[in-house]
């Protein structure tokens, strides 16, 4: 997608820096992405469905409960903030005005973020603000784990 198009979608990346760090591709997502999974696409709502991916015990559907256990799974646990912290990896769950998760990102070791933007691009952004808006709502729920030795 070219950038003007991004920069429409998230009229607030123009005001922080950031940059497309991988091509589109449709076989994981921002869920994905935040896990180090990029050979899935993980979804609560899909199931059987080939190449999609929810974790087992962990309820279905678009439930804030739903992600954050999702994530609990795999080392996070509720933390305050999006602040960086030495040997800590955070992500930062964005949700709408009704508390549906829409996108989650990842906090990089140099303090900026990444996401996925859905089955587009990877990016690297510097700030949280940069997403936020009608798309993907607010970054209201921080977790954070330690993050495993390949990342």
């Amino acid at each position: 997608m070219p950038i003007e198009d991004i920069e429409q979608d998230f009229p607030d990346l123009e005001t922080c820096e950031w940059s497309v760090t991988s091509e589109a591709d449709e076989g994981y997502n921002c869920v994905a992405w935040a896990v180090h999974d990029t050979q899935q696409f993980w979804d609560p709502n899909l199931i059987g469905v080939r190449g999609y991916y929810w974790p087992p015990g962990v309820p279905r559907g678009d439930s804030l409960n739903s992600w954050i256990r999702a994530f609990e799974m795999n080392s996070y646990k509720v933390c305050e903030n999006g602040e960086p912290e030495p040997g800590v990896e955070k992500i930062a769950l964005y949700v709408d005005n009704n508390n549906i998760p829409q996108h989650v990102a990842r906090q990089l070791p140099d303090g900026d973020w990444t996401s996925k933007l859905g089955k587009g691009e990877d990016i690297k952004h510097h700030s949280l603000e940069g997403l936020e808006g009608d798309l993907y709502g607010k970054a209201a729920i921080f977790m954070m784990r330690r993050p495993p030795q390949s990342a």
